[in-house]
């Protein structure tokens, strides 16, 4: 490895946190476009290290509009820590379960063919974005993929969509799924675990329907028992999570899983500075504020328990008698003098004269 390498991997080593022993080889080689199925569909390889672990990653794009070449980038990020990464294209088939199973070939390729581009392992990390991390989960919930828990070390999902039979009524995705595809395509439906350790991501400026869906995601594994953990991206939505995964935080989770879980099993690992930068996210509810009726209702108190004053009735005031008449008298009763109200004309001031008009 040359000086240059070393110091690359040496500063990686500090900025994310991690204890990493150097790769193998100290170059990376690159396999783009190579056909997996027979029919048109390829894929890029990043190979790193014939021992190191497989990110195999799959892109989001609206299930069948996406592009592997982006991610020469990432590819290069992961080979410092010798990470080998697969990136597929997948989707010439629109309609669900064909991108499905577009994306598990890819993976049964992989499997049986990385040996031939120097990679000899069985190490693999499944990590998916938007509608990819739909589709790596589908992997374990639908049967047609042919895959199982048993093909992968751990399962990572970005900023994913998890009720499709709620996304399918707006715009025109019905073309895209068939009216009962959505239900049963809808990992939020299937309550099913994976045994597997799961990483749930999404970005503090994501679309709103994908931060909805992911709460209610991470509501429906805990509410199954699934263990998770769950970061939040600050400061970034749905795209730049993405372009900025190496400084903010993004691509320290993806390295962490890879290599913690390389032995088999998460390993607990200490906080580094780029995870400071990560907000957890707990399991959010939409409830209805409840107020419970009280048990008894107390009697009123007394007046003596509440007013420093005796509220004692006042003693009844005697009647004076009037003194009695002469005989023959009269009682004179006198008028009461009723003043008449003065009424003051009221002043009428006169108008000032109209000024000619100019």
């Amino acid at each position: 490895m040359s000086l240059m390498s070393r110091i690359l991997v040496l500063l990686a080593t500090v900025l994310f946190g991690l204890s990493v022993a150097a790769p193998n080889s100290s170059a990376q080689t690159i396999y783009k476009d190579v056909p997996f199925d027979g029919e048109g569909h390829l894929l890029d390889i990043y190979a790193a290290n014939s021992t190191g672990p497989v990110v195999f990653y799959v892109p989001g794009g609206n299930w069948y509009k996406h592009d592997k070449n982006l991610y020469t980038r990432l590819g290069t990020a992961l080979a410092a820590y010798g990470i080998n990464l697969v990136v597929p294209q997948y989707g010439a088939e629109q309609r669900y379960p064909g991108n499905l199973i577009d994306v598990a070939e890819a993976i049964r390729w992989s499997q049986a063919n990385l040996a031939n581009y120097g990679i000899a392992t069985t190490k693999f990390h499944l990590v998916g974005h938007s509608a990819g991390a739909h589709l790596s989960y589908m992997l374990f919930s639908d049967g047609r993929s042919g895959l199982s828990e048993g093909d992968f070390h751990s399962l990572t999902l970005i900023s994913g969509l998890y009720d499709i039979n709620l996304l399918v009524r707006y715009g025109n995705r019905w073309r895209n799924w068939g009216p009962m595809q959505g239900w049963h395509a809808s990992p939020i439906k299937t309550k099913r675990l994976v045994c597997l350790p799961l990483t749930i991501i999404y970005a503090e400026k994501d679309y709103d329907v994908v931060k909805r869906q992911t709460k209610h995601f991470m509501w429906a594994n805990s509410h199954i028992g699934q263990p998770y953990r769950c970061f939040v991206i600050p400061n970034d939505d749905h795209v730049t999570e993405l372009l900025n995964a190496e400084t903010n935080g993004l691509l320290r989770i993806v390295i962490d899983t890879a290599m913690s879980t390389a032995t088999g099993g998460i390993v607990s690992v200490q906080p580094a500075p780029a995870l400071d930068m990560i907000v957890p996210a707990e399991p959010m509810i939409e409830t209805q504020s409840v107020v419970p009726a009280p048990e008894s209702i107390p009697a009123a108190p007394s007046p003596e328990a509440t007013s420093p004053l005796s509220l004692e009735p006042p003693p009844t005031p005697a009647l004076e008698t009037p003194e009695a008449l002469p005989a023959g008298e009269t009682p004179k009763i006198e008028a009461p003098k009723v003043e008449a109200p003065k009424v003051e004309a009221p002043k009428i001031e006169a108008p000032e004269p109209l000024k000619p008009a100019i």
